[in-house]
């Protein structure tokens, strides 16, 4: 799956190359990376009161999340391997209110972190 989720983001046109991975106990329900698409149910504004004009790939699978839903984030580097995907805060806030139950998300040394709801 995992190669999957890196062709797809390597082939985003991002400078970013982010891939979430959305599961449903064992079963894979959708890869989504970042993207210039937008969806009104992710607006967002930034303190500066500059509007969000991308959807991350959190937001990308997110449509398709039932609560008790995992979540894997991941960062691929140009040069291979990952890099940090920590979700940031305003996909915190709309994993929580989808129900999802946990997120993995890989560090800045490639290694898995995990934040429980």
């Amino acid at each position: 799956m995992y190669y999957k989720a890196e062709k797809k983001a390597m082939n985003n046109g991002q400078h970013y190359h982010l891939a979430a991975i959305l599961r449903r106990g064992k079963s894979v329900v959708r890869v989504g990376v970042n993207t210039h698409k937008t969806h009104p149910r992710f607006g967002r504004r930034y303190p500066d009161g500059k509007q969000g004009h991308c959807m991350h790939a959190e937001m990308n699978v997110l449509r398709f999340a039932k609560p008790g839903d995992t979540m894997e984030v991941l960062r691929f580097k140009k040069s291979g391997g990952w890099a940090m995907a920590k979700p940031c805060r305003h996909c915190i806030k709309y994993i929580e209110e989808a129900g999802i139950k946990k997120v993995r998300y890989t560090n800045c040394d490639g290694d898995w972190e995990i934040i429980k709801f």
